[in-house]
Formats: structure tokens, C-alpha cells, sequence
């Protein structure tokens, strides 16, 4: 027969008190790592509004430097070419000094005076290109649509069509940009049906017409 067990208050206080501290150290544990979570979550959500709010900064930088990039380059062309207009109506003196020389020579003008013109032109030249004028070289080169205006053809037995033969009015360029095209007249080949040695030129109607 078995005895009852002594009761024993002490005992069951100590055992009572380690329930109790598990208890507290469980539920700080799980409070850690609740509280560990939450801390992690938040960096992430900050993490990521970071990013979000560096990466609108870099476009808006890029967009900017952008603009500004344009905005000088276009504020250099509108520099470059601010002249454009005056620059235009000045080469139709240079071509009117040109003529006059051109003339003089043929008419035996007095020397002095020819020599006179030859340097009014060639100073008056001289300042334009200082402003970016620059004559568009013809002489032998393949027709190019883009700085060539065909007024004329002239037919040819032998080599390449459409090379310029002759020029009728000179061109200019001004900064690299075609200020004036240039007025020429080009190869093409012999038709059997025409006679040869004949110049067609552009009408006004934009029909041809021969020349003997």
C-alpha cells in the first residue's frame, strides 16, 4: 500500500514560477521574431520607395541633360545660321562683280579697272567666308540633287551620264548647309534619233529644247 505524497507548498511555487518564466520566454521569443519580421518588411517597403524614387531622379536627370543638350545645340544653329537671309541676298553681288569681271575681260576692259573689280570680289568673298559661305565645286563631279539644279543637257558619245559638264550659275554652301544650289548643265547619252552636239535646256514649261 501506497502513501499519499507529502504536499509540499515550496515545490509547487517553484514549479508554478518555471511555468511561468517558459511561458514569458516563449512568448518573448515569438514577440522577437514578430517584431524581427516587422523591422525586416519595413526595410524592404523603404528599400523599394528608395529605389523607386532614385530611379524617377535618374530619368528626370536624364530627360533634363536631354533638353539641355538640345536646347544648346539648337541655340548654336539658330547662331550659325541667324545670317542665312542676308548671307543669301549678298551673294547676288558677288555675282554681279563676277559678271562684271567676266565681261570686262571680254571686252578688253582698261586693266586698272579690271584689276579693281578682281579685288572687290575677291575681299568681298573673302568676308563671306568668314560667315561660312563656301562655293559647291561642280566641274567633274556626278550630278547630286541635293546641291545640283539641272538647267540643261548636253548629249555625249562616249563616258559616264549625268556628270556635270558645265556650270551656268555657282552654288554656295554656308556652314554646311546648301544656301544655293548650283545651276549646271549635264552628260547624258546620245539619242541614235537626234543629231549630235546638242545642248537641251529645262523651258519654263519643263520641256527641253535643243540648241545647234
Amino acid at each position: 500500500m501506497k502513501l499519499p505524497k507529502e504536499h509540499n507548498p515550496d515545490q509547487e511555487k517553484q514549479q508554478e514560477s518555471s511555468c511561468a518564466h517558459n511561458d514569458e520566454a516563449c512568448q518573448n521569443e515569438c514577440g522577437g521574431k514578430e517584431a524581427g519580421k516587422f523591422f525586416e518588411d519595413e526595410l524592404q517597403k523603404k528599400a523599394s520607395e528608395y529605389n523607386e524614387l532614385w530611379n524617377k531622379y535618374l530619368r528626370l536627370h536624364a530627360d533634363f541633360e536631354n533638353s539641355r543638350k538640345r536646347w544648346d545645340r539648337e541655340k548654336g544653329e539658330m547662331f550659325r545660321f541667324a545670317n542665312y537671309q542676308l548671307i543669301l541676298d549678298l551673294i547676288v553681288v558677288l555675282d554681279d562683280l563676277e559678271h562684271a569681271l567676266r565681261i570686262g575681260k571680254e571686252h578688253n576692259a582698261g586693266e586698272q579697272m579690271l584689276k579693281g573689280i578682281e579685288i572687290s570680289f575677291n575681299r568681298f568673298f573673302g568676308i563671306l567666308q568668314k560667315c561660312g559661305l563656301e562655293l559647291i565645286v561642280t566641274k567633274g563631279k556626278k550630278f547630286d540633287p541635293h546641291c545640283h539644279e539641272i538647267v540643261g543637257q548636253k548629249e555625249i558619245d562616249e563616258g559616264e551620264e549625268h556628270m556635270v559638264l558645265e556650270e551656268v550659275q555657282k552654288g554656295y554652301f554656308l556652314n554646311e548647309k546648301v544656301l544655293r544650289t548650283a545651276k549646271v548643265i549635264v552628260s547624258v547619252k546620245k539619242n541614235e534619233s537626234h543629231d549630235t552636239g546638242h545642248t537641251r535646256e529645262s523651258g519654263d514649261n519643263g520641256a527641253s529644247t535643243s540648241h545647234e
